[in-house]
């Protein structure tokens, strides 16, 4: 038997066995004894209030901390396995900025100005820019994914759902102190510690948590064989280098007065993230003349680019007040303001050679205010609020094409003033019957400059960015390509209608229509030469969702089993398009944000948790989904009055594979003075497109993962040892991508792959006070 059969051969054996521990009724029954333990009940904030996630008529998955722990979740990167029909992961050329896809549908361009399709959350306060949001998990609460349109609670760029990390309350009259320590694999090396303590009893609590996180790097610069202006070989590439802290201070007074206070930072200091260059590629002729084969291993890469001076680094304070007005009308005030600011340095050629080069930076800050009303009666339950926010979103970049001999710079701002109102209900109509109503009113305002030209010249592999009122000796301009200010407003109501009926105490079948909205905006890219009417910017997308599904819990609450049926149409879906070609003799640019037409995302979600013995737990997590374009229309270059072309028949969404499924399970038992646990997991994903092209080279074929681990924790929960891998079979797959196509000024230059983490393996010793 070969090498890769056998690999085949053990993927099947312990998918087979996990699936296997699956219960029909019968074997479940024939287990409910003494000894099963029900399991327990999670309670999330999925509709702006706290309830069961069992009685929540939404599609939503949620992890506690002890179920992070035990799971080995240490990225918001780590969710992809738990949720089905979710993708997250780190976007293309960066470690920490967030790629995040919910159905098919997310933000694979993280420019400045564009709007994301899945909305981050940090307790109550929405994070705006990508930048620095795939955040790490320390000192945590839980985290939560909402699937699906979420536009009526959560507002504009939830149209596709909702990822809250949700962080630790500290405001308990005992003092908690926990701190960690990995050792690992590629010289892993992390610390976490997070405490809190009364400062006066019942009123006034101070907590803290850092989390220093760093590695080395899953590659690096390798020797081409040809000189170098700048000596980088042996560099590493896609390291770990984050700094993180919050702190808290929560002061509480009367019977319900509360105000929390918190404030985060976030420093990446990691190198930059290798790609793969996927062709092989001989140029000719010039200074990069040459045969350049693909590179054996994934993570290496050839660039005379500085991969060290790629810095993010972002933070914020977020104030919450709470108070009862009566013992049925709740008050919640929520303010926040948050800055971010970074650099990357973008290789596209993946060569000693300056081909395809974009040194870039971006700053961003943000401003938001909330004031809530939560209503609990016997009859209605509801939530009312108005939301505030204003922002400004600035970046710049050069993309040196040393090919051409040209030097194209973009350059631009987005400020944007938000206003939402919105309410939710539901209405008792009976003990079993719930309605559920609710509608969210919402208007941006936003106004873009942007300025794009081209110029001859070529930047040196490590120079910083340029304007053009600072033009480096011996540049000339070629043509202002974009030179505008303009500004429009984006309004939209979206409404929810449901109505949820509980059979019995533990099984409840809800049905839903939720719409989601995305704001409109401008193209930081867009070509006035090419498409002049680029500087009107691009239309809102929305989405209708239409869902059915049931939740319920078996056996005593030992099996828990939630299905979801949903089917979603999108208007004017947002897609960025983008090439460099030739016209008219002149190398140029052809990029776009399109309202592309017609996008129908449907499909089927099944979770299921079991619990045949204490201690014993099983997880299995199916998604399927079908994801296609009925219209993709895309403007004419030239522009021509009434050109279109629909090239639906050709394209199909990004990061939407038919399945996603985790098969999992954890036993817990008793061994000496303490308690041992292992844990395994492995996730199943067909075959999926990464890049906004036709049939593209960084398409990736099905994949599966597999994690396993074990821990010991004393009989006082004190310590707790963990031995644990990821990844163990050491899986290619490609999470991000870049194709340019593989003809043209930069063909063959540009068609780079990203790739999810290796095999790694780790040891973390745990301290709980």
């Amino acid at each position: 038997m070969t090498a890769y059969a056998s690999r085949g051969a053990l993927r099947l054996s312990i998918a087979a066995i996990l699936a296997a521990q699956l219960p029909t009724p019968a074997s479940a029954q024939s287990s409910n004894d003494a000894a099963v333990t029900s399991i327990e009940s999670v309670v999330v904030t999925a509709r702006r209030r706290e309830e069961s996630l069992q009685d929540v008529p939404v599609a939503i998955s949620a992890l506690t901390a002890d179920q992070l722990q035990t799971q080995n979740v240490r990225t918001l990167e780590d969710m992809t396995a738990f949720a089905p029909n979710i993708k997250v992961n780190a976007g293309r050329a960066t470690s920490s900025t967030i790629n995040a896809y919910i159905r098919g549908v997310g933000q694979n361009d993280p420019l400045w100005g564009f709007e994301p399709g899945v909305g981050i959350y940090i307790d109550d306060v929405y994070i705006a820019r990508p930048q620095g949001a795939l955040l790490d998990v320390y000192d945590v609460e839980r985290i939560e994914v909402l699937r699906g349109p979420q536009g009526t609670l959560y507002g504009k760029n939830t149209i596709a759902g909702a990822i809250k990390y949700v962080t630790r309350d500290i405001a308990t009259d005992e003092a908690a102190l926990n701190v960690s320590a990995t050792g690992g694999s590629y010289n892993q090396r992390e610390v976490k510690v997070g405490g809190s303590m009364p400062v006066i009893d019942e009123h006034v609590f101070l907590g803290a948590a850092v989390a220093y996180l760093r590695r080395d790097g899953y590659g690096e610069i390798v020797d081409d064989g040809r000189a170098r202006s700048y000596n980088r070989v042996g560099q590493d590439v896609s390291d770990k280098d984050v700094l993180a802290a919050r702190a808290n201070a929560t002061f509480v007074w009367g019977e319900s007065s509360r105000l929390r206070i918190l404030a985060d930072t976030v420093q990446d200091n990691s190198n930059a993230t290798g790609g793969q260059r996927l062709n092989n590629l001989t140029i000719a002729a010039g200074p990069a003349a040459g045969t350049y084969p693909r590179l054996n291993d994934r993570y290496d890469q050839r660039t005379d680019m500085p991969v060290d001076r790629d810095r993010f680094i972002n933070k914020g304070v977020a104030a919450t007040y709470t108070q009862s007005l009566t013992d049925a009308l709740d008050l919640k005030v929520v303010g926040a303001y948050r800055e971010g600011e970074g650099r990357q340095f973008i290789d596209f050629d993946e060569l000693n050679a300056n081909l395809f080069q974009v040194p870039a930076q971006y700053s961003d800050d943000q401003t938001s205010g909330e004031v809530q009303l939560t209503y609990t009666s016997d009859l209605v339950k509801g939530v009312a609020g108005v939301y505030y926010f204003t922002g400004q979103a600035t970046g710049a970049f050069d993309a040196s094409l040393g090919s051409l001999g040209l030097t194209s710079l973009t350059k631009g701002s987005v400020d944007t003033d938000s206003i939402a109102v919105y309410f939710d209900t539901t209405w008792s109509l009976t003990d079993r019957l719930n309605l559920n109503v609710g509608a969210r009113w919402n208007e941006d305002d936003k106004e873009a400059t942007v300025f794009v030209a081209q110029y001859a010249g070529v930047l040196a592999p490590n120079a910083t960015l340029f304007d053009e009122r600072n033009v480096p000796a011996g540049f000339t301009l070629v043509a202002v390509q974009s030179d505008y200010t303009n500004d429009r407003s984006f309004s939209n109501v979206s409404p929810r209608l449901g109505m949820d009926f509980k059979l019995n105490d533990d099984l409840m079948l809800y049905f839903s229509y939720a719409e989601g909205f995305k704001s409109g905006g401008f193209d930081m890219r867009g070509n006035q030469l090419l498409n002049p009417n680029t500087s009107n910017g691009y239309d809102s997308e929305t989405a209708d969702n239409f869902e059915v599904g049931m939740k319920s819990a078996w056996f005593d609450d030992t099996l828990q089993l939630n299905l979801t049926v949903f089917y979603t149409p999108y208007e004017d879906i947002q897609i960025t398009t983008q090439e460099f070609v030739v016209r008219n003799g002149t190398p140029t640019n052809a990029t776009a944000v399109l309202n592309a037409g017609k996008q129908v995302n449907q499909g089927v979600e099944l979770e299921t948790m079991w619990r045949p013995l204490a201690g014993l737990t099983f997880v299995a997590n199916v998604g399927y989904l079908d994801a296609e374009f009925e219209e993709f229309f895309t403007s004419c270059v030239p522009a021509a009055p009434g050109c279109r072309l629909d090239l639906s028949g050709f394209n199909e969404p990004i990061n939407s594979p038919d399945w996603t499924t985790f098969l999992g399970g954890t036993y817990e038992w008793s061994l000496g003075a303490g308690d041992m646990s292992i844990h395994a997991g492995y996730q199943y994903r067909s075959a999926t497109k990464v890049a906004n092209t036709t049939a593209s080279i960084t398409d990736q074929d099905a994949y599966d993962i597999l994690d396993l681990g074990v821990a010991y924790t004393t009989a006082d929960e004190t310590w707790r040892f963990a031995v644990e891998g990821k990844n163990i079979l050491d899986e290619e797959y490609r999470v991000a991508g870049y194709d340019f196509g593989a003809t043209g000024p930069t063909g063959g230059f540009s068609q780079i792959g990203f790739y999810g983490p290796p095999r790694t393996v780790s040891v973390t010793a745990t301290y709980r006070y």
